[in-house]
């Protein structure tokens, strides 16, 4: 790249323009000069000084607004330049001045979007990055919190476990031993420890499915199948009567990949959670598609919604917004954890209008 090439010129310019204004004025003085007309000849003169000085501060004007500029473009484009320009569209090596300082633009222009270019790959990686680690982390911090309720189980299952049995046993043989027709206030409050040990024992249970190292053999299962069997499970609990279930599956869904028991318990935990958002009153609207290389399930009800600073904590154990006594805040949790040993995922949010939505990702099998 010849830098100084606009310079040069300029400096001819104004050199000849300079050569071409002594010219005129000594041809000027020669012919007016023969005729004797001095004044006409004085007149010549000073016009051919001033053409030559407007010349020269016109050209002078020209180097340092033009020449002086491009020099100083071509030097910053030069610097910037990569080390094989020729990788890039050129407009012609030959040519001085703008025709360098055009090949230098078009030239520092490609460099300058393939950078771009460059620069949106990374950021997109970094994104999918953070976001593979934001997911790490939470599943990390969830892994943590399902690991002290193992501990907590174990502890439970050892100290409760019996005496409970115990408790279920005697107000079993105390219900036995009731005379027909005897005191309804003592059948009563029989009926009343067996129900609460009953409900203990079942939060005994879902806390050993957290405390229980299970390696599952995963196998194909039919979402239809699976989803019927919860729902006949669900249809018999009184707050479940009033729920309108609409089933959108396709026939041709492929299976995926899990345990038939699993899966409807999945299934069944999802309803039975929506019909209590409802108040045993609304409409639940399940539908599955199948994409590339997954199967999507998503189940939206019409009830209240999640609020938004609980999203994050809908799958943590013990997390509930039920009243005390109306749920253990494990189904969710539960449910959480058999999807991920499905090796798929699930997610909860709000759906445009009112009311939660579920989404699950399972693997579809070929089988």
């Amino acid at each position: 790249m010849k830098a100084r090439g606009t310079r040069l010129l300029l400096t001819v310019t104004v050199a000849s323009a300079v050569g071409a204004g002594a010219g005129v004025f000594v041809a000027a003085v020669l012919v007016l000069g023969a005729t004797g007309t001095s004044l006409v000849a004085a007149v010549a003169t000073a016009l051919a000084v001033a053409s030559v000085f407007v010349v020269w501060a016109a050209s002078s004007m020209l180097i340092r607004r033009v020449a002086r500029p491009v020099e100083r473009i071509l030097t910053a484009a030069q610097a910037i330049q990569p080390r094989t320009p020729e990788s890039l569209p050129l407009v012609g090596e030959a040519g001085l001045g703008l025709d360098q300082a055009a090949l230098a633009f078009e030239r520092t222009a490609a460099e300058l979007a393939e950078e771009r270019a460059r620069l949106a790959v990374k950021v997109e990686e970094l994104t999918r990055a953070n976001r593979a680690l934001e997911d790490a982390r939470e599943s990390l911090v969830r892994t943590e919190k399902l690991a002290t309720v193992g501990r907590l189980a174990a502890g439970i299952a050892h100290e409760v476990g019996n005496p409970l049995g115990a408790i279920s046993g005697y107000a079993e043989i105390a219900r036995s031993r009731l005379p027909p027709g005897g005191d309804s206030q003592l059948e009563d409050s029989i009926t009343r420890i067996a129900s609460a040990a009953a409900r203990i024992d079942l939060t005994v249970r879902g806390l050993l499915d957290f405390a229980r190292p299970v390696t599952l053999e995963l196998g194909p299962v039919s979402v239809p199948s699976a989803l019927e069997a919860a729902l006949q499970l669900a249809r018999v609990q009184p707050r479940f009567r009033d729920v309108e279930v609409d089933v959108r599956i396709p026939g041709d869904l492929p299976r995926v990949l899990g345990r038939d028991r699993e899966l409807c318990q999945v299934f069944l935990n999802l309803v039975l959670n929506a019909a209590d958002a409802m108040n045993g009153r609304g409409r639940i609207e399940i539908e599955a598609i199948a994409g590339a290389g997954v199967v999507e399930v998503s189940l939206l009800d019409t009830g209240t919604g999640i609020a938004p600073e609980d999203l994050a904590s809908v799958f943590d154990p013990f997390f509930t917004t039920k009243a005390p006594g109306a749920g253990s805040g494990l189904g969710l949790a539960i449910t959480h954890s058999i999807v991920e040993s499905f090796g798929g995922t699930i997610s909860a949010g709000n759906s445009g209008g009112k009311g939660a939505v579920f989404r699950l990702h399972l693997k579809p099998t070929m089988r």
